[in-house]
Formats: C-alpha cells, sequence, structure tokens
C-alpha cells in the first residue's frame, strides 16, 4: 500500500463539503508531488508554490510543501482509493 509510504496523514476539513487535507512524509514528498502532478489535469499553478487541477472530476490542489486538498468526496475511502492511483 503507497499510502503508507508517502502519506503521513489524512484529516477531514471543516465545512460544507467533504473535503480532505492531506500530508506527505517529508523524506518522500517531492517524489510524491510529481507523481500526482504528471496524473492530475493540472489548470492553475501560482508562483510554483501551489499547482490547482482535476483528477477523475475532483478538484485537487497540491503544495510544494507536501500539502493536498481533496475536494468533494464523499469520504475517507474515496480520498485513500484516489491517493492511491495517483501514487502508483
Amino acid at each position: 500500500m503507497l499510502l503508507k509510504e508517502y502519506v503521513s496523514r489524512i484529516e477531514e476539513a471543516c465545512g460544507e463539503g467533504r473535503d480532505f487535507i492531506v500530508i506527505l512524509k517529508y523524506a518522500k514528498r517531492e517524489e510524491a508531488v510529481r507523481r500526482i502532478l504528471e496524473k492530475c489535469k493540472v489548470e492553475r499553478t501560482f508562483s510554483k508554490v501551489m499547482m490547482m487541477g482535476k483528477y477523475k472530476d475532483k478538484d485537487i490542489s497540491v503544495f510544494i510543501t507536501g500539502k493536498l486538498i481533496l475536494k468533494g468526496l464523499k469520504g475517507r475511502k474515496e480520498a485513500e482509493e484516489i491517493l492511491e492511483e495517483l501514487l502508483t
């Protein structure tokens, strides 16, 4: 399971939608961000610090610091499934 290798923790964000904040492991963050960006359709880039994109019609924000925000998911299981796909 790639989540244990790359992901430090997954937390549900407060608010109306089911959004999840993902913190990548520091030692693997550059590789993980590269893998994720290869599979996402990047729509906007902000000073190369943050990229916003889509994967399977889900909004994903990727920060080079190793933080991700996954928006509009049904639950934690879906977040884990999407992360698993993005990291392979």
